[in-house]
């Protein structure tokens, strides 16, 4: 999922998607954004998945729901790390104290910064993006 979040973040929300995203990257006045829309897209199709594996039986269903899990598990813990931990919309307890988490929560910080345009556009991989550049390696 990690891979499929970077590439559509970078090609979509970025680009076709931006005047939807961008109220990501502007002050937010109050608690919700028009970026959260992305949220509910991401989750229709969990859902359906999920769905037609637990009311289904055979190998196929049983791969949708797994799917369908897998993308649940991924958007709860995106939106806790993300949501929570890196723009503080909601308190995320002893994480904050987790070290690679608070490179996440850096590299994220980084992805807002004009001066690198934009990268790294993953989340969970980004302390290892910002690895590579020697730049971005003295901001993590």
């Amino acid at each position: 999922m990690e891979f499929w979040a970077r590439w559509a973040h970078r090609a979509l929300w970025h680009a076709s998607l931006w005047d939807m995203h961008e109220s990501h990257h502007l002050p937010r006045d109050g608690p919700f954004e028009l970026n959260d829309v992305f949220a509910i897209v991401n989750a229709v199709p969990a859902m359906a998945l999920l769905a037609f594996g637990f009311f289904n039986r055979g190998l196929l269903p049983g791969l949708c729901f797994g799917a369908g899990l897998g993308i649940t598990l991924f958007g709860m813990a995106y939106m806790f790390v993300h949501d929570g931990l890196v723009h503080r919309r909601f308190p995320v307890g002893p994480i904050e104290n987790v070290p690679y988490f608070r490179r996440v929560a850096a590299a994220h910080q980084i992805h807002h910064m004009d001066k690198f345009d934009s990268v790294p556009y993953g989340l969970f991989l980004g302390p290892k993006v910002s690895s590579r550049s020697a730049t971005l390696v003295q901001c993590c």
